[in-house]
């Protein structure tokens, strides 16, 4: 049995960034990495707010000056400078890292099934074991995403690229969030990333604890894109995710040869289910203590408490079903603007900023959360 410097167990989105972030910042490091996929289909996007560029901005297919957000009675389109909304399709940032990893023979790409990891960096598959000096474990089972003791929703969604026959998209803004949707007691929107005029990505999308089925999706898709006022057009592509969004306490070291990353390691921010910025910042920390010496979780980004109580809280009103999506959302953008919101979620705003936002919530039942959130 070889052993390796590093494994990383499952190829996503923040294993193959490790892998990439470890190639170019250690030397004569061995590095191995296991995913039962191969990674060659367009299996999903990753869209992200950001003010300056990315380690892979080279992939970003596309982006917007201008986000809308629209609800029953309320519609505004919001230039973002100095953000833009961008897009990397999956099948680019596969492609682009499997050209650089396959480049180097201090990387090994294994196509398995992992079927257990321990506290010593065993790694046991379906055709063999392996053992690492350090593990770092992405692997989650997306059929058990509720995590005991914790404030648990799911995002859950399904897309299709369509292409219409008539021009039907401002190409240059992005929808947002369109709570015209019927809300059906909790948390659901449309979400139109469009590429020209006759041709998008349009999601439908929900904050709930139940997935629906395929007929669920394409029947509300279906209906979307008709009060859009679009009748002809071809699906082109469909991508289907379920993302967790989840307070639960996951913590990133579980031994001193096994790391959890990826959800696991807690990267996607609870309140948005976004982690493609979040894993980049937070990995490229953790390769510069591998580098450096320091412990591998020393001084990460995205710790502060405060902003795990504030993401605990939202979750918790989402829970109680007294709101709507479109009663929690419509009034954070329309009362302090998208740039103001982007910041807040990036966890980038000050106390003061933060007291602005949680005004324009419903005050006393969110101010009845928190408080039940840092009595946790």
């Amino acid at each position: 049995m070889k052993p390796y410097d590093y494994i990383i167990a499952g190829a996503g989105v923040s294993g193959l960034t490790l892998a990439h972030l470890l190639l170019e910042n250690t030397e004569d490091s061995s590095i191995l990495l296991i995913d039962k996929d191969d990674k060659c289909q367009n299996d999903r996007t990753w869209c992200f707010w950001q003010s300056g560029d990315n380690l892979y901005e080279e992939l970003v297919s596309q982006r917007w000056n201008r986000v809308s957000i629209k609800g029953r009675t309320f519609d505004r389109t919001y230039d973002i400078a100095p953000y833009q909304y961008k897009m990397i399709r999956g099948i680019d940032f596969y492609q682009h890292l499997k050209s650089i990893l396959h480049s180097s023979n201090r990387i090994s790409w294994i196509k398995d099934d992992i079927k257990s990891i321990n506290q010593e960096g065993l790694v046991l598959t379906e055709s063999a074991h392996y053992q690492g000096h350090v593990v770092f474990n992405s692997t989650i089972n997306y059929d058990r995403l509720n995590f005991e003791g914790a404030n648990n929703i799911l995002q859950h969604f399904k897309g299709w690229v369509i292409e219409t026959e008539k021009e039907a998209f401002e190409s240059q803004t992005a929808s947002y969030m369109d709570f015209s949707v019927d809300q059906e007691g909790d948390c659901r929107f449309g979400y139109i990333l469009p590429f020209s005029p006759n041709s998008a990505l349009v999601e439908y999308t929900a904050f709930n604890k139940k997935v629906l089925n395929d007929r669920e999706y394409n029947d509300r898709l279906e209906d979307y894109i008709g009060s859009l006022g679009i009748t002809n057009y071809r699906v082109l592509e469909e991508e289907k995710g379920v993302i967790p969004m989840t307070d639960y306490s996951f913590q990133i070291k579980e031994s001193d040869q096994l790391y959890h990353i990826g959800i696991l390691g807690g990267f996607a921010k609870a309140s948005t289910g976004y982690s493609f910025l979040r894993a980049q910042n937070i990995l490229q920390k953790i390769v510069s203590n591998i580098r450096e010496g320091h412990d591998i979780i020393h001084d990460l980004p995205y710790q502060k408490m405060r902003f795990k109580k504030y993401d605990a809280t939202l979750l918790d009103v989402l829970n109680d079903s007294k709101y709507t999506g479109e009663d929690l959302f419509i009034n954070l953008f329309k009362k302090n603007g998208a740039q103001a919101v982007f910041k807040f979620l990036d966890e980038e705003t000050s106390l003061t900023e933060e007291l602005k936002i949680m005004s324009s919530t419903p005050i006393l039942d969110f101010g009845k959360s928190f408080v039940k959130q840092l009595m946790k």
